[in-house]
């Protein structure tokens, strides 16, 4: 059987097991660089040396559209997909599994970065405004258009730790501003985003309030929370570019939805919260991350305490 007809079988299996959309579209991805790499060979062809040839491509020959080379997240994803696809091809068709002892790509933990005070400050003041030219190349301050929903988009990141895709599925209902309270559903296998409950404070409640006195189609409970102008829902990429667009607005590299998760994990434990508390409010299954976080938040407050030691600043 060919490659790329296996390929439809195994995506309809993993469909019926609960596989998420993003993981599906991951997976057909990577098996697609496979079709590519062997020219659809036989699934009966594809033996492990043909898979390490293939991730061995993937680290030093592969080149993406915009030309540069595919990170070790992204062949670690590659990794986990052909994996389960061979496991897949050899549960149905008894074909002898290529990846079985097929190692993992190694692959450094990106190092996480907050965002400080200032940033966070000027990403909001951003948000708001904007700067323009006019004919005469004088410079003048606006007012940025979906200032508000732009507010409450990174309040809501802030303040709930959300993933990307967590916010957009978000729905008016969701959210009870008079409690803070936000349910996240769970999605596709429930591994990754879990059901639970996550918790605004009131300034992100009212930048919420004031976006959405401006609507005039909350009433539906299915209504999403934030929307397009077309009144669509927002989809992980379009806040990708306009988080983007702030930032640049705002002078501050590197805005991306899950810097704002991080903040909010660094503030959380640094402010006195526990990690089992934040490890449920993520929607995480083990510690292994909150305790990066922990440690990260670990070295602040050591940064911190050597800026300002009593002892040491008044040299005793």
């Amino acid at each position: 059987m060919l490659t790329s007809k296996a390929l439809s079988g195994f995506i309809l299996s993993k469909m019926g097991d609960g596989l998420s959309p993003n993981t599906e579209q991951i997976y057909r991805w990577a098996l697609d660089k496979l079709i590519d790499y062997t020219h659809d060979s036989d699934v009966e062809n594809i033996t492990t040396d043909v898979l390490r040839s293939w991730l061995t491509w993937l680290r030093d020959g592969y080149t993406m559209p915009s030309g540069g080379r595919l990170s070790a997240a992204s062949r670690q994803d590659a990794w986990t997909a052909v994996k389960s696809f061979c496991r897949w091809a050899h549960d149905t068709m008894g074909i002898p599994n290529a990846a079985d002892g097929l190692k993992r790509p190694p692959g450094e933990s990106p190092v996480i970065v907050p965002f400080s005070e200032d940033d966070v400050k000027a990403l909001l003041k951003a948000a708001g405004t904007i700067t323009t030219k006019d004919d005469k190349r004088k410079s003048y301050t606006m007012r940025a258009p979906n200032d508000k929903r732009n507010t409450a988009i990174m309040l809501t990141l802030l303040d709930c730790g959300l993933r990307v895709g967590e916010l957009c599925r978000l729905n008016c209902a969701d959210v009870d501003l008079s409690t803070g309270a936000v349910n996240i559903a769970p999605f596709g296998s429930g591994r990754k985003t879990k059901a639970r409950q996550v918790h605004l404070g009131k300034v992100a409640s009212r930048a919420i309030w004031l976006y959405l006195s401006s609507r005039t189609d909350t009433d539906d409970a299915k209504s999403p929370l934030f929307v397009t102008d077309e009144l669509r829902r927002m989809t992980e990429g379009g806040i990708y570019l306009l988080l983007r667009r702030i930032g640049k607005r705002a002078g501050v590299p590197d805005v991306f939805c899950h810097r704002f998760r991080h903040t909010f994990a660094v503030q959380y434990l640094r402010n006195g919260g526990d990690v089992f508390t934040l490890q449920r409010l993520l929607g995480h299954s083990s510690l292994a991350m909150v305790h990066k976080y922990l440690a990260l938040a670990d070295a602040d407050d050591a940064e911190a305490h050597r800026r300002a030691s009593p002892a040491d600043k008044w040299r005793l």
